[in-house]
């Protein structure tokens, strides 16, 4: 008992780590062999950290992270879609299209023209 209350314990740093670490890099080019790499996890270990602790994936973890960042410099300036989507971490304006459709329902357009009003 004590050593599955450790595994855990130490699931629920790792998942803290997990975390700060994309909290941090998402803006960058970032892919689970770089985080395996440098938080010294195996990238199995962490995919199973997302899809059975967190009930996400990493993909969709780190999208969601560049979604609401965009949200937010969506609504705060007035600066081009396709900056915007660059600036957190999209390698193409359809990628960054696509997924913010799916997550908000609407494109980055309309979002900015809805905040804006």
């Amino acid at each position: 008992d004590v050593y599955k209350r450790q595994i855990r314990e130490d699931d629920l740093d790792t998942a803290r780590d997990i975390l700060a670490y994309c909290s941090e890099h998402y803006t960058g080019d970032l892919r689970l062999d770089d985080l395996a790499r440098d938080l010294h996890v195996s990238k199995f270990h962490i995919s199973h950290l997302f899809s059975e602790k967190l009930h996400i994936h990493f993909c969709d973890y780190i999208n969601t992270l560049r979604i609401e960042d965009a949200c937010s410099r969506l609504r705060d300036s007035a600066g081009s879609v396709t900056d915007i989507a660059f600036a957190v971490g999209f390698n193409s304006l359809r990628s960054f299209n696509r997924v913010f459709l799916r997550q908000k329902g609407m494109t980055p357009r309309q979002y900015q023209k809805a905040a804006a009003d």
